[in-house]
């Protein structure tokens, strides 16, 4: 992936042409915390309206990006068994488009669309692991939605410019509706996501612990 613009702006003669890739390679570069079509065009040296030939704006850019970035960010180790797998992807998950979500409006929406091949490789890794078809579509379903869900409620509990600990004041004020003790347990959720997304990701990999012990088709297999 490049690190550094293309010199372009210096050749004498008619710009070189791009690619769609060369632009979403370019977002990746310039990173999550300053994307936008100048900054990828000015990495690029180009002018911004040169890169409407290719894309369509900024939300192709950044769809594409995360894509490329979760295709290329390695799965966790299977070596320990599916539940640890399913679990270390959730927390991987979590942090990744927890740094890209800026970049997506709708995040559980688009989930389907930037993590197909992730998806699919997760899906691929459960069947090696015994798990039938069906099943491992629908675990890994369960396990994404609830972490593009956990994204959601993430960003609303802190804001559009909130970090770690920050409370939006829409979340604030839902908190003021709150009887304790429960106010206390939901203002540890909020201050909390990563730990409250994780332990719901566990709550679903009980059902499939349960199913498995069952002998329900397509979930038994390889512990």
């Amino acid at each position: 992936m490049p690190t550094t613009p293309h010199a372009r702006s210096g050749r004498p003669g008619p710009k070189p042409r791009l690619t769609r890739q060369e632009i979403v390679e370019a977002a990746v570069a310039v990173g999550v915390d300053r994307l936008s079509v100048g900054a990828v065009a000015e990495h690029l040296g180009v002018a911004p309206g040169t890169l409407y030939r290719y894309v369509d704006g900024l939300t192709e850019i950044a769809s594409a990006a995360v894509a490329l970035v979760l295709a290329r960010t390695p799965l966790p180790d299977p070596g320990r068994g599916w539940r640890a797998f399913l679990e270390a992807e959730a927390g991987l998950a979590f942090d990744l488009l927890l740094g890209c979500s800026g970049l997506i409006r709708d995040l559980d929406a688009d989930l389907g669309a930037v993590a197909g091949d992730r998806a699919g490789r997760i899906v691929a890794t459960l069947q090696h692991a015994g798990f039938g078809p069906t099943a491992a579509v629908r675990v890994t379903d369960a396990v994404l939605d609830t972490v593009a869900d956990g994204i959601r409620q993430t960003r609303w509990v802190r804001g559009p410019d909130g970090g770690p600990g920050d409370l939006s004041e829409p979340a604030r004020a839902y908190l003021a509706t709150i009887d304790e003790p429960v106010r206390a347990e939901v203002r540890g959720l909020m201050t909390d996501p990563r730990h409250h997304v994780l332990d719901k990701v566990a709550l679903v990999l009980d059902g499939v612990e349960h199913r498995r012990a069952r002998g329900q088709e397509g979930y038994a297999g390889i512990a």
